[in-house]
């Protein structure tokens, strides 16, 4: 992707972040988005901001780090990011689309898979969550991926009975 065409992507991005709908409101139980730190000062500057709940300033962390020139696995990482941060100020839209690239830069990102899983389930949409905490749950550090499938796991069962 060129630096100009990644830098109309964000700029989209950031534009859906504006006037996505908002999620549903969580219950008690749901399932929770996976952050990565990564040697690149925004990126950096994003996970910090996430881990201290400042999720706007999160988000202008990972909108910059998806806009700079950098290895194609470290923009997974800001797209995945974004997901995340953009799932947590409810602009689903936007957040979706974020860690749509993020997997398609990288499809063995596991928390990518699973931050579009937390996506899709805030959205309603669990069979499409829960395919992709499985996904993800195949990678051998995604313990968060494997208790969010069983969380949604145990969901299903018990509201279709």
């Amino acid at each position: 992707m060129s630096y100009r065409k990644g830098l109309a992507v964000t700029a989209a991005i950031a534009v859906l972040g504006l006037v996505s709908i908002p999620a549903a409101q969580a219950s008690a139980a749901t399932p929770e988005f996976a952050v990565q730190n990564a040697a690149n000062s925004n990126i950096r500057g994003g996970y910090n901001a996430y881990a201290r709940g400042d999720y706007k300033i999160a988000k202008t962390f990972n909108v910059r780090a998806t806009a700079k020139g950098i290895k194609k696995s470290r923009r997974s990482i800001a797209y995945s990011n974004l997901c995340a941060t953009l799932g947590q100020l409810n602009t689903l839209d936007a957040a979706l689309e974020a860690c749509n690239l993020a997997v398609k830069m990288a499809p063995n990102n596991w928390r990518a898979l699973n931050n579009r899983g937390v996506v899709n389930y805030l959205a309603g949409n669990k069979d499409a969550a829960l395919a992709d905490f499985t996904a993800a749950a195949g990678s051998p550090d995604a313990a968060l991926a494997q208790a969010n499938a069983d969380l949604l796991s145990g969901t299903k069962l018990a509201t279709s009975e």
